[in-house]
């Protein structure tokens, strides 16, 4: 009984307003200092500054300041936007407005302090049916308005640039790959990105380019897919070719990023052009919708990336040749001791890689400087000699590669080995040789000819004999002094430790002059060893008398020490010194002839520096 008194109560309140307003009520004046956003349906002190505010710009709201944000309201604040920032539903005054709406009333001239007007009858009433309404709402006879009706969601303003992960795009024919990234800004509030308007801006129908189109996030899920044909692309009335991307539905946090992608499927035979793709995104082609339901827009300038195309995998697809670092070092080959001859020596080993497409290898084509010490060169794979070639009288060979399904897969690398049929001259003689290969052909998936570029790969320098060492670094050392009061270094001692192992004879060392050193302190100059010690295991060689030689034996091992000792070297200044064995001194023939083993100054295991 008691609600339905209280609701008679009100109604009458409600049809007898007009009765109450016999004492003028105060009218509302403008606080722009109190001004904060305010959206539709919402009632309050908040609202009825905004109001007065809106009608002090000269903004109409025919009811006055009722403090009630209807479809008055709605209007002055439409009309308000309109003026200074373009199409708005005004349902809302946002953090903005109220920035440009106190920014107009801080620069209205002033007028001097003005006297609070009467409020009209009909001001009055809307007033008094607010506050009926509102007071019928809190005694429940009225449904009241929720706290989310009452406020409306958040203005986003929408910011759209380039995402930077995407740039210098090379795809192939049948590659796949991003070529469009777009990253977007949500500022105030969250924005929903709902579609994109693609353009394609490249001279050719994107039909004849690309076989399907997807839109992905950030972590790779998709948005929007299609394959591509003729009718895929739209064209407006100047056959620009455009793709409307709707669905999106992205969301961009507030005051935070996302992005998105476009990935492309190149067709599987690209036309004779274009040699790039390109697509385009101008102002206003994308849209998304912020909390407050208003259609956002961006870019706000023309945003543009591109592709460059490869015609055809196989039409880019080459040999690529590297010298295998398990290719033999510089030394002496050795032949047999009776008749010089040595077969599949390996010499060389050198790294195919196939670039762009599998690549079937068909020849490989080089040449020897000695052809009258190397007699037969083989292309082998392992254990596997794939064929044999005699060298032209000018050194060339070319091997025929079997069997022919013989491929090397898309940017893998195979390792082929070169050896040879050697002859080694008569004793005391060396026969210096080295083999190189300059082209591997073969033929690429779609069955043209493929050549390696023109990179070479060469052996190092081999010396064929028939008796001979082989030598191997034990220790080096070299001593210096400091003289302050000179200010000059003196080399004081030169030492030298290596592994001497006689192949197919014995061999005779020297025991003076029987090795040379290079030594540097800022000057070179080179340097006679003599031999302090030859050891057999714990057993020390005496030389010979009278010849003054060292015998070694075929297939021992012995450890020789080449020394000098005294003042070897002055040089101005503390410097350091630097010591590279360039020779070691021998003969196969009991010292009528001697031979020097010069290839030992480029390695750096003979180089010592103090």
């Amino acid at each position: 009984m008691k609600k339905y008194l209280y609701l008679a109560l009100g109604l009458s309140l409600l049809f007898g307003g007009f009765y109450f307003a016999a004492s003028p009520v105060k009218a509302q004046s403008c606080n722009p200092e109190a001004l904060v956003p305010v959206s539709y349906g919402q009632r309050g002190s908040a609202v009825r500054n905004a109001q007065a505010c809106l009608m002090e710009a000269g903004y109409d709201i025919p009811a006055g300041a009722t403090g009630y944000y209807g479809e008055q309201t709605r209007k002055a604040v439409q009309a308000f936007y309109q003026d200074w920032y373009g199409n708005w539903d005004g349902r809302r005054l946002g953090p903005r407005g109220v920035a440009e709406l106190k920014s107009r009333l801080a620069a209205a001239p002033e007028e001097g302090p003005s006297q609070p007007s009467q409020p009209s009858q009909q001001d009055q009433t809307a007033a008094l049916v607010a506050a009926v309404l509102a007071a019928l709402q809190q005694m429940g006879l009225l449904p009241s308005t929720s706290t989310q009706q009452q406020a409306a969601g958040e203005e986003g303003f929408l910011t759209v640039d380039k995402d930077p992960t995407v740039a210098a795009v090379t795809l192939r024919e049948g590659e796949s790959g991003r070529v469009v990234g777009l990253r977007f800004r949500a500022d105030n509030g969250a924005v929903r990105v709902q579609s994109i308007f693609l353009r394609w801006t490249s001279s050719v129908a994107p039909h004849r380019v690309i076989s399907a189109l997807k839109v992905v996030d950030s972590q790779g899920n998709v948005l929007y897919q299609t394959n591509v044909g003729p009718s895929t692309f739209l064209q407006d009335s100047s056959l620009n070719y455009y793709l409307p991307v709707s669905g999106l539905n992205v969301n961009v946090p507030k005051n935070g990023y996302a992005s998105v992608f476009v990935e492309v499927t190149v067709v599987g035979t690209l036309p004779t052009s274009p040699f790039t793709l390109s697509f385009a995104v101008n102002p206003g082609d994308v849209r998304g919708r912020d909390g407050a339901g208003i259609d956002r827009f961006g870019p706000s300038s023309d945003l543009t990336w591109s592709a460059t195309l490869q015609p055809s995998l196989a039409g880019n697809a080459r040999f690529v040749l590297a010298l295998n670092p398990n290719t033999p070092k510089q030394g002496y080959v050795f032949g047999d001791p009776t008749d010089g001859r040595a077969y599949k020596v390996k010499v060389l080993s050198f790294d195919v890689t196939a670039k762009n497409d599998n690549l079937r290898v068909t020849k490989v084509e080089g040449s020897v400087t000695n052809t009258s010490t190397v007699q037969a060169v083989y292309l082998a794979q392992g254990n596997n000699v794939m064929d044999v070639r005699t060298p032209t009288t000018t050194g060339a060979f070319t091997f025929d590669v079997t069997p022919a399904n013989f491929t090397v897969n898309r940017d893998q690398t195979v390792t082929f080995d070169v050896l040879v049929d050697l002859y080694a001259t008569p004793t005391p003689g060396v026969a210096t040789f080295t083999v190189s290969v300059a082209t591997t052909t073969g033929v690429n998936s779609l069955g043209d000819i493929v050549s390696s570029t023109s990179t070479t790969v060469t052996s190092e320098m081999m010396r064929a004999v028939r008796v001979g060492p082989q030598f191997a670094k034990v220790s080096a050392d070299v001593q210096r002094s400091y003289n302050q009061n000179t200010n000059t270094s003196t080399v004081t001692s030169i030492t030298y430790v290596v592994n001497v192992t006689p192949k197919g004879g014995p061999i005779y060392l020297p025991t003076t002059t029987a090795a040379t050193t290079t030594l540097s302190g800022g000057t070179s100059t080179a340097v006679a060893l003599g031999v302090k010690e030859v050891r057999l295991g714990t057993t020390v060689l005496t030389p010979n008398s009278p010849n003054g030689y060292y015998v070694l034996q075929e297939n021992q091992t012995y450890q020789v020490t080449y020394e000098k000792i005294g003042t070897i070297a002055v040089y101005g200044g503390d410097v350091k010194v630097v010591s590279q064995l360039s020779e070691i001194r021998w003969s196969p023939n009991d010292g009528t002839s001697w031979i020097s083993a010069d290839f030992l100054s480029s390695f750096p295991e003979y180089r010592v520096e103090r």
